[in-house]
């Protein structure tokens, strides 16, 4: 009887751990999604030294510029912003007469 109950109880942890696992794997799932969305934006962030990376999560150049002076980089356009084939294309406005 003791054992039974033993066994209820270690299945109820595994299936409790396994939860955890799913939840915190859907969440990571949602994170990576938004970080790829966030690097279309048009300026880049080269962060210097040998195993420095690039961040693309840059709207403006002057953005850009303060975090890359900090660091020892330089900004540069955002060729996968500036190639994205889904990009609408922008509209310009006719001048007024």
């Amino acid at each position: 009887m003791a054992l039974d109950r033993r066994c209820r109880l270690l299945a109820l942890k595994v299936a409790i751990a396994l939860g955890t696992v799913a939840g915190a794997g859907a969440l990571d799932a949602r994170t990576a999604a938004m970080a790829d969305w966030r690097q279309l934006a048009p300026w880049c962030a080269a962060l210097g030294g040998r195993d420095g990376g690039n961040d693309c999560g840059y709207y403006t150049f002057e953005q850009c510029m303060a975090t890359a002076r900090g660091l020892g980089g330089y900004c540069s356009p955002n060729p996968r912003a500036a190639y994205d084939p889904y990009r609408q294309p922008r509209r310009n406005r006719k001048p007024q007469s």
